[in-house]
């Protein structure tokens, strides 16, 4: 390969972003050509390169001409974007660059004067040829999500339970044979709507189960712990879904990872549920626990696409409010392959704030709204195409074209 590749990883807060460089580097690593993950943050006008990582080392990096990816672009303005650009190649002493190609997260909400056609207007200042601006995610033009690596998902079935199994035994705990686990990842400010959603439309999904259920959240929004606990007890004492469990213990378990026993609220079910709530998770824990339970929720596109890697299936989703084209697209598939009542279905699995007005949406299943045999087929159907929708491979596609 005569060209390198410069991956300029924008980033703000939490892990998703530079997740997402890091898959992009890996793809990128695939074509053989030598190359930088640079991790750049987005929080100044100008160029601001927080670490540098090379891949593929045989010679000296090739500033001449160089493929540039941005990755995600869409936390900097189309102008902020151009400016920070220019900043970099003259930082570099990068002379001639002719290609750039943006790659963005999942479907987002953007900002006024902020679409596709925006951003390759801002970039004709620095005289490309080749400007190509590409989102992840399930809209009818999004590449679709990027996998885990296939041979990690192979490791993470093949070591999950016992790696779980080695770990609840440090803290004198089990999960019996006969105990469905559920995994919930919340990271929104509507911790408390979306673990309701959760656990009460899983429980009537599963409610021909016989199995007991034990539910672990991790509330990544500091603070939130207590509320929740508050709240779910509140919720789930009572209600007209007790009749769901016989009872329904609460834990949770601060960072010095002691488990701390809450009380039970009592119901006239047969199951018997255990809602464990936590901070945080180790995410090579967390993964084991994915592959092992029963259903998940996640938020934001790591661990969403971490989850269908592991699971093959769509999970519940906590949406944030920029993320409401991801779900306006997974709607209109839903749609299009199961009509309303998979529709529908979908929406019961799905909760958050809507954008701009934010105000919460969510369904809440009615107590003897099983899913039919019907539907469960149309919900195959779906989560089988959307498992389907690869990323990397349309990525490298694009790579090799300008190599």
């Amino acid at each position: 390969m005569k060209r390198s590749i410069l991956i300029l990883n924008i980033f703000t807060a939490g892990g998703g972003d530079h997740a997402l460089g890091k898959k992009i580097k890996d793809i990128a690593r695939s074509t053989q050509a030598e190359g930088a993950l640079i991790t750049v943050n987005a929080k100044t006008r100008h160029i601001n390169i927080q670490g540098k990582e090379v891949f593929n080392q045989g010679k000296k990096l090739n500033y001449d001409d160089p493929v540039i990816i941005v990755t995600p672009h869409s936390l900097l303005s189309p102008d902020v974007l151009s400016t920070m650009l220019a900043d970099f190649f003259y930082q570099l002493d990068i002379i001639t660059c002719d290609t750039v190609i943006l790659i963005d997260e999942m479907d987002v909400t953007r900002d006024a004067a902020s679409s596709d056609r925006d951003y390759k207007a801002a970039l004709l200042s620095l005289c490309l040829e080749n400007i190509i601006v590409q989102s992840l995610g399930f809209a009818e033009k999004s590449l679709g999500y990027l996998p885990m690596p296939e041979q990690e998902v192979i490791n993470v079935k093949k070591s999950a339970k016992q790696e779980i199994i080695k770990l609840l035994d440090s803290y004198n705990l089990s999960l019996p044979a006969n105990c469905s686990l559920y995994l919930a990842y919340l990271s929104s400010d509507t911790v408390t709507t979306c673990a309701q959603i959760f656990i009460v439309n899983s429980l009537i999904e599963d409610s021909g189960l016989l199995n007991n259920s034990a539910y672990v959240l991790v509330c990544r929004e500091k603070g939130s712990i207590e509320r929740l606990l508050k709240n779910l007890k509140e919720s789930l004492s009572g209600s007209i879904y007790n009749d769901l469990f016989s009872e329904c213990h609460y834990s949770t378990m601060n960072d010095v990872n002691i488990f701390q026993c809450h009380g039970f609220s009592r119901g006239t079910g047969k199951k018997k549920v255990h809602i464990v709530i936590t901070q945080t998770i180790p995410g090579t824990t967390f993964k084991n626990l994915t592959s092992i339970s029963k259903t998940g929720m996640m938020s934001g596109d790591q661990s969403l696409s971490d989850y269908l890697s592991l699971k093959k299936r769509l999970p519940y989703y906590d949406k944030q409010t920029w993320k409401d084209p991801l779900i306006k697209g997974l709607n209109a598939r839903a749609r299009e392959l199961g009509g309303e009542e998979l529709l529908n279905k979908f929406k019961s699995m799905v909760a958050g704030r809507k954008a701009f007005n934010g105000s919460l949406s969510f369904k809440l299943l009615a107590p003897d709204d099983a899913p039919t045999l019907a539907m469960k087929s149309s919900l195959h159907a779906f989560n089988k195409e959307i498992y389907a929708r690869k990323a990397d491979g349309k990525i490298r596609e694009i790579l090799m074209r300008y190599l």
